[in-house]
């Protein structure tokens, strides 16, 4: 090899180890923050959305569900506000907690959350496409979140 030269697969090797830490770290870290935190407090830090209600749903590239998220009209503002949700962020979809609900009930309606990628985000809407083609989301209804 010459003076200088880098070892291609040793380099994609190193990478792709570096990447899957990573993802360990990051998905440790925020199954920590959505298990110790409200959706609001969540949502003030700008690491969720809140009041959402599902606009569209159509098939996607590749089979996938693909749902089209916007702000609830009646809880003001056609804008989603401020966040730091991006583009290809893996996110879940589940319905919002109601403040009078139990414990046990909120832990039930966390579990069925759907995860998916953010495809598209917009000043009013967010598009989500679900990770798996037999999920659906005909089990959302009421107020969402991401």
């Amino acid at each position: 090899m010459a003076p200088g030269a880098v070892d291609i697969p040793a380099f994609a090797t190193n990478q792709l180890s570096l990447l899957s830490s990573e993802l360990a770290a990051e998905t440790s870290q925020n199954a920590l923050l959505l298990s110790t935190h409200a959706p609001r407090t969540l949502a003030r830090a700008g690491l969720a959305i809140t009041n959402l209600n599902l606009s569209a749903q159509r098939t996607g590239l590749g089979g996938k569900t693909v749902l089209e998220l916007e702000q609830d009209s009646a809880v003001g503002g056609e804008e989603l506000g401020d966040h730091g949700i991006r583009v290809g962020d893996i996110v879940r979809v589940g319905q919002q907690p109601k403040g009078g609900e139990k414990k046990h009930e909120k832990k039930s309606i966390e579990a069925k959350g759907l995860e998916g990628v953010v495809v598209r985000i917009g000043r009013k809407t967010v598009q989500v496409a679900l990770d798996k083609e037999e999920d659906e989301g005909e089990g959302l209804g009421g107020r969402l979140w991401v």
